[in-house]
C-alpha cells in the first residue's frame, strides 16, 4: 500500500501477533495503535472505511465508531470477512450489522451474513489476481540445486515468527523420520519474507539437505509433489495449485484450549471447510506429531490412487473460489457506497 501511495499511520507487520498469550503480552501496544487509529478517523471524517481482514484489531475499532457521533456520515465497506462464523457465530451477526457492506472470498459466507441482515458480496478470492506466471517446473527445481524429475516435499511453517519457531522444528524432525523411509525425497522450505533469515538460519543449524526458497511459495506450492502445509490462507492456494498436502498446526496449551472451546466448525483448514469434507487430512496440537505428519504424506507421495483422488477433492475446492478480478469488484462496491 505504501508503495502505491497510501499514507501508514502503523505497519500492520508490526502488529502479526499469534494465539491470546501472545496478544496479551502486546497489548499496550495494540491499544495505542488503536487510539491512533480512532484519532485520525474523528479527525479526518472520512466518507468511506474500508476494512481489510485483521478481526481481532478492527472489531475494536468498529464498536467504538458505532458509538462516536457522525456515524451516518460514514460508510463502512468490510472486505475479506473474518471467519467469525467459525469461533464466535454472535460477531457474524455483529459484524453484519455494524458494516454497510461485506466483500467475501468464499461464496458461502453470503448467506451467514444475510441471513443476519447484513448485505454481503462474493467477490472471489484475491488469489487468483496474485498468482502471474510460474517458471516451469523443471526450470525452478534446477535454479535450486534439483533436478527435474526429483520428488519434493515442500515445508510451509506459516509466515510469522512465532509461527516458525513453534512450527520448523517438528517438521525438521519430520524430515529426518521420512528419509528414513524415502531416501531420495528431496525438500524445500518455503521462507516468509516477513520473517528474519537470521531465525531460519538459527532453526536450521545442524540440519542438512533442505533447499530454501525465499519469498516464492506459490512456486514451491505449484511444483512440490507434496507438501506440509500449516493451517491458514495458505492451504487454500495449495488447493489452488492442486498438489497433495497435510495440513497441521500447533499452539501455545492456553491458546489451544480457548480456541477449542470457542470453535463451532468440524474443520480447521478452510480447503476442506469449503467443499463440507476432509480433502485434506488435519493434524492439529498433539496430533501435530512428526510420526503422524510422515504417515499422513507416505501415501501421498507413493501410492498413485491416493494421489489421484486427492487431486480430485482439491479440484472441488478450487472450484469454489470462483474467477479472477476480486479487487476490482471490491473497487465497484466501494464507488457505488461513495456514490449513494
Amino acid at each position: 500500500m505504501a508503495a502505491e501511495g497510501v499514507e501508514l499511520i502503523e505497519n500492520a507487520r508490526r502488529m502479526s501477533f499469534m494465539g491470546f498469550a501472545e496478544i496479551v503480552r502486546h497489548l499496550p501496544f495494540i491499544l495505542h495503535v488503536r487510539t491512533r487509529v480512532l484519532t485520525e478517523i474523528l479527525l479526518r471524517k472520512p466518507r468511506l472505511l474500508i476494512f481489510i481482514d485483521y478481526p481481532g484489531f478492527h472489531f475494536s475499532i468498529l464498536r467504538r465508531l458505532a458509538r462516536y457521533p457522525g456515524r451516518e456520515q460514514r460508510k463502512i465497506l468490510y472486505y475479506i470477512a473474518p471467519q467469525v462464523w467459525a469461533w464466535k457465530p454472535q460477531r457474524a451477526q455483529e459484524l453484519a450489522k455494524l458494516a454497510d457492506h461485506i466483500a467475501v472470498i468464499f461464496p458461502f459466507e453470503v448467506e451467514i451474513f444475510e441471513k443476519l441482515g447484513g448485505h454481503a458480496s462474493f467477490v472471489g478470492h484475491p488469489l487468483l489476481d496474485e498468482i502471474g506466471t510460474l517458471p516451469p517446473r523443471g526450470e525452478f527445481l534446477k535454479g535450486l540445486g534439483l533436478e527435474p524429475d526429483d520428488r519434493v516435499v515442500g515445508l510451509f511453517p506459516g509466515s510469522r515468527k512465532q509461527e516458525i519457531r513453534r512450527h520448523l522444528p517438528i517438521l525438521l524432525d519430520a524430515v529426518k523420520l521420512l528419509r528414513r523411509f524415502m531416501p531420495k525425497v528431496k525438500f524445500i522450505l518455503a521462507e516468509s519474507p516477513h520473517v528474519p533469515v537470521a531465525l531460519y538460519d538459527k532453526l536450521l543449524s545442524g540440519s542438512v539437505g533442505i533447499v530454501r526458497a525465499f519469498g516464492v511459495s506459490h512456486v514451491v506450492l505449484a511444483h512440490c509433489n507434496a507438501s506440509w502445509v500449516k493451517s491458514g490462507s495458505a492451504t487454500v492456494e495449495a488447493a489452488y495449485f492442486g498438489n497433495p498436502f497435510v495440513v497441521f498446526y500447533k499452539t501455545s496449551p492456553l491458546s489451544y484450549a480457548i480456541g477449542k472451546r470457542m470453535i463451532s466448525v468440524s474443520y480447521i483448514a478452510m480447503a476442506n471447510l469449503l467443499v463440507g469434507e476432509e480433502a485434506v487430512r488435519e493434524l492439529v496440537q498433539e496430533d501435530a506429531t512428526p510420526e503422524n505428519l510422515v504417515g499422513a504424506i507416505m501415501p501421498l507421495l507413493s501410492v498413485p490412487a491416493e494421489i489421484e483422488a486427492c487431486r480430485a477433492r482439491l479440484r472441488k475446492v478450487r472450484e469454489k473460489l470462483g474467477a479472477p478480478g476480486a479487487s476490482s469488484r471490491v473497487v465497484d462496491i466501494a464507488a457505488n457506497m461513495l456514490s449513494v
